[in-house]
């Protein structure tokens, strides 16, 4: 109710108050204040004068934002606080007032003692409520508290912003106008919490409750663009930590839907809005390499600056901003004239900034950046003695918890590096010195991103070599440890084999140089750990937890629930996000998203407490070298290395070495292989690309006219890697020839990165002198001794399922064979073995699949792919559609024999993820198929019936079938063919393979 401009109890006075409230005419507010000023001195100890007096004081401060007035204001409103009877109700309000007041000064003044007393009023009227009820008392202190986060730092604040936050939302109901506010500041808390601990789920539950709080506001209110902008820049956050690019389209897409709210033009937001997306643009180009891209993003900040006029305070960051575009295009058409724009606009960026200001360390990086860049060019060593010193200057400016400290100290330390290799010897010492530690630095500090910080541990490792074996070691173990966090259980795993192309050939360049060492050991782990990495995480999601369960049930039964949920949540496709506005529904990909980061912290957290038992210190960790060599069953398992440097610079030489385990031996072997240098790998992987694989049927019975040299090439290849390699090993293990299959010994070959695409069971020499290694051994694959430890074929199967496409929907070739193929294995199996076939109309994926759960083996006769565009795509065509790696990662069956997979393809892999094997066959294995036959190329179709005939007959000739003699049916098997195609026919027989058990 408003007050009358007149005492009732006296007309002749004026309520000057109320008369401004009425009129808001700022003399009634002096007068009120003066008057009001008389009354004080009257009664200077009344709370009743007091209090009305202050509040007109910072009515007037609300209207002329004088300082002097709010200093008043708390003056006068403290001193009616300090006089308030006890338990008066009063009081409440004063200190409600007094905090507001107090933080109105401290985003004046910025002086945090105001925060503190904000603070500080506000808890104390929280609590004199009752019930503590008052939603906006609270969402205020759960304000100023994040604030004084924000200032100092101190992550105790946060967790009471968010209790708080929480509080009043718990308190709002839905439709208060003010939860979608209440829903931002929660939101911001979450992001703030994201952004100190690099917790996904927190940044998960930021978004969550942006989203909401968007979703509450209406479309035309004036907080609604400003909240898309908001989601935009969240989203681009939860991209520069995860890299799914569905984070970076969503961002983009909020951003254009703000941009087209926005009204009137030229409004501050649609600057800002502008300049992000300018940054958008760049970051999609960064992953899409669109040259339009970056037309767009240059094209976004010629708007914003069109929009304002010189000495607009985000000139500075539009202009960085600007340079990083020029750069960008510089990068990609190496026009110089780019490069130039790109210092220009970043060197007046740096010149309109104060010395002090927050922004100047990053735009000083940059501009170091670049002119490192024309260093590069011109190889003028002032401009390498100017990038060292912006940058130096960068790194001085940034406090030491900043999350950009260490990436500019690593930025810093590759300018030492190269003036460590100048022209100048006397500066080179130092200057690595300066380096190596800059890089120490960046891959130990606790705020840099896992994949940062493992990018520095490489540069470290590599460049210490120059100075220090043993800080070499050190360094590359730092860069091992961090692959976990690299290629995190967090993501699908789609996203996981993106992310495993930034491991490069890291694992065989670090066992190179622990080769170099002598350290076999360490050589052998670090080849475990780098190698098959995602197939390696899902076998641990497998893992059997039989030992922890006898000690601690639940926390095995928490275990196991939270891995099965992993490995379903992982193995879920690529979404594209639909963009409308709406709340997260249960089944939206955000939703799905955030689960799983959820179920990878749990995942760590449950395995952390488990590792808190005793003897259970190294549960489900990476396999140490005591453990590794025990993979070594049923013979040796050589591991071949290979290591070809990238870049003529560097300090490591190519090598190539063999390590070997033997059964019953602790030790790890080692055998140097000179003879393999680089011009022969050179030669054996282009030829082997060239005129090989596509000399190759295009698909099962589709046959082409073999390239004309393809024979002689072959030959070539086959006697290189027998001379080179293959026969050393042979020598070193003391094998002789024998042609007594029961006799044979058992070769398991591992090998590493390039050399998996190479067919080592069939090196050998076909021409005069004949000598191969099918002479010597039976031969096996495995992509990481982890699989061979995991899990061994059963003594016994008792059932196999039979699958055949004759004709495949679509553009497919028939495959008469396929029927011919699985006569053959019936006609074995009967009376030995349950047999099921499974053919044409009736092979659908959900058929396969339940066939599969309920039988030992299975064999497939069908066409197949090796997806290039996305690994986990790769899969069996069937009747209704294709069984994909991903339809067989989500389950996990146990107990499993052989899967004979007689398509196309099977264990071909992607060139692009040499160390990960992704194909078919390594998918069975980490399915729970611990042997498995399969294809390095297409076959031909009158050659899979020979093969799986032949096959099938030596595993149940004893009238049972003994899944651990696959390796020893295969090798018969093809021997068999080699007899009746002639051995020149390599293309025909080297493609099938033994992987596994």
């Amino acid at each position: 109710m408003s007050h009358s401009p007149v005492d009732t109890e006296d007309p002749s006075k004026i309520d000057y108050h109320a008369r401004f409230h009425r009129l808001g005419n700022l003399n009634d507010l002096d007068e009120d204040i003066k008057y009001k000023k008389e009354a004080v001195l009257l009664k200077p100890d009344d709370p009743y004068l007091l209090g009305p007096l202050g509040e007109s004081y910072h009515c007037r401060f609300k209207q002329r934002k004088m300082p002097g007035d709010l200093d008043h204001a708390i003056e006068y409103v403290t001193l009616a606080l300090s006089h308030a009877p006890e338990g008066h109700p009063g009081v409440y309000r004063l200190l409600v007032f007094l905090g507001i007041c107090h933080h109105q000064r401290f985003h004046l003044m910025n002086e945090v003692g105001d925060l503190d007393m904000d603070i500080a009023y506000k808890t104390r009227a929280v609590l004199m409520e009752p019930d503590g009820t008052n939603p906006p008392v609270i969402i205020g202190l759960g304000r100023a508290y994040q604030t004084r986060f924000q200032r100092l730092g101190d992550l105790d604040d946060l967790e009471k912003s968010i209790e708080y936050c929480t509080r009043a939302i718990s308190f709002t109901t839905d439709n208060d106008p003010s939860l979608p506010d209440r829903l931002d500041s929660l939101g911001n808390a979450y992001l703030l919490r994201f952004q100190r601990l690099d917790d996904p789920s927190e940044l998960d539950k930021g978004i969550e409750h942006q989203t909401r709080a968007a979703s509450l506001t209406p479309q035309g209110h004036h907080d609604f663009m400003q909240r898309l902008n908001n989601l935009a820049a969240s989203f681009n956050m939860r991209y520069n930590r995860l890299g799914d690019s569905n984070d970076l389209e969503k961002s983009m897409e909020y951003s254009i839907h703000a941009l087209s709210l926005i009204t009137p033009k030229g409004h501050s937001l649609e600057i800002r809005v502008l300049v992000n997306l300018s940054i958008l643009q760049l970051l999609r180009f960064q992953r899409l390499k669109n040259p339009d891209d970056l037309e767009k993003g240059i094209e976004y900040n010629a708007c914003a600056f069109s929009l304002t006029s010189g000495n607009h305070p985000d000139e500075a960051l539009r202009l960085k901003h600007l340079g990083d575009l020029y750069y960008a295009r510089f990068d990609l058409l190496r026009n110089t004239s780019d490069l130039d724009l790109a210092i220009e606009s970043v060197s007046r960026a740096v010149s309109l900034l104060p010395d002090g200001d927050e922004d100047l360390g990053d735009q000083l990086d940059h501009l170091g950046g670049y002119v490192h860049a024309r260093w590069h060019l011109l190889h003028n060593l002032d401009d390498l003695n100017q990038d060292i010193e912006y940058k130096s200057r960068a790194v001085a400016l940034t406090p030491e918890y900043h999350s950009r400290r260490s990436r500019r100290i690593e930025s810093l330390g590759r300018s030492y590096l190269c003036k460590s290799l100048s022209d100048h010897p006397c500066d080179h010492p130092q200057m690595l010195r300066l380096a190596l530690d800059c890089f120490r630095q960046a891959s130990l500090a606790e705020s840099n991103l896992p994949l940062m910080k493992f990018k520095s541990a490489c540069i470290w490792a590599r460049s210490s070599l120059r100075l220090s074996l043993a800080e070499s070691l050190e360094a590359y173990q730092v860069a091992m440890d961090l692959i976990p966090h690299v290629i995190w259980l967090g993501s699908t795993v789609t996203q996981r084999y993106h992310d495993a192309k930034e491991l490069s050939n890291l694992a065989g360049e670090a066992a190179s140089v622990a080769i170099k060492a002598r350290d076999y050991k360490r050589a052998l782990e670090w080849l475990e750990q780098g190698q098959s990495v995602v197939m390696n995480q899902n076998m641990m999601l497998r893992s059997p937890l039989d030992r922890l369960r006898s000690v601690e049930p639940a926390l095995a039964e928490s275990l196991q629930k939270v891995a099965t949920e992993l490995q379903a949540v992982a193995s879920r496709d690529q979404i594209h996000y639909d963009m409308v506005l709406s709340s997260v529904s249960l089944n939206s990909p955000d939703e799905m998203a955030g689960i799983h980061r959820q179920l990878a912290k749990e995942h760590a957290d449950i395995l952390s407490r488990v590792r808190q038992l005793p003897d259970f210190e190294s549960f489900l960790k990476p396999k140490q070298a005591f453990e590794l060599v025990s993979a070594a069953r049923t013979g040796p398992v050589v591991i071949i290395n290979i290591y070809i440097p990238s870049n003529p610079l560097e300090v490591l030489e190519y090598s190539c070495d063999a390590l070997i385990l033997q059964p019953g031996a602790s030790e790890i072997a080692h055998l140097a292989l000179p003879k393999f240098n680089s011009h022969t790998s050179a030669n054996i992987f282009s030829h082997f690309d060239s005129s090989i694989i596509r000399g190759a049927p295009i698909e099962r019975g589709v046959h082409i006219h073999p390239i004309t040299n393809h024979w002689s090439d072959f030959a070539t290849i086959l006697a290189s890697l027998w001379k080179d390699i293959v026969k050393p090993v042979i020598d070193f293990l003391g094998y002789k020839p024998n042609q007594r299959l029961e006799e044979l010994p058992h070769i398991t070959w591992c090998t590493i990165g390039a050399l998996s695409f190479i067919p080592f069971h069939a090196a050998g020499i076909y021409e005069n002198s004949r000598a191969c290694i099918s002479d010597y051994a039976i031969s096996s694959y495995i992509p990481s001794l982890t699989a061979l430890l995991s899990s061994s074929p059963p003594a016994v199967a008792s059932s196999i399922l039979a699958i055949s496409q004759e004709q495949t929907p679509g553009s497919h070739s028939n495959l008469p064979g396929a029927a011919q193929e699985l006569e053959h294995i019936r006609e074995h199996a009967d009376g030995v073995i349950s047999y099921t076939q499974v053919t044409n109309e009736m092979a659908t994926v959900e058929a396969v699949l339940s066939g599969m759960e309920y039988h030992d083996c299975v064999h497939l006769a069908c066409h197949a792919h090796q997806s290039v565009d996305d690994p986990t795509k790769s899969g069996f065509f069937l009747h209704n559609g294709t069984l994909n790696i991903i339809s067989i990662m989500r389950r996990s069956f146990n107990n499993k024999g052989l899967a004979f997979l007689s398509a196309c393809q099977t264990a071909m892999g992607d060139r692009n993820l040499p160390n990960e094997t992704v194909h078919l066959a390594s998918s069975m294995l980490t399915a729970g198929y611990p042997s498995v036959i399969a294809t390095m190329w297409s076959v031909w179709d009158r050659d899979a019936p020979f093969v799986a005939d032949k096959v099938y007959h030596q595993l149940l000739k004893d009238g049972k079938m003994d899944c651990r003699n696959s390796a020893k049916a295969l090798h018969y098997a093809i021997w068999a063919l080699r007899q009746e195609i002639g051995d020149e026919k390599f293309l025909r027989w080297v493609p099938f393979i033994h992987i596994g058990s």
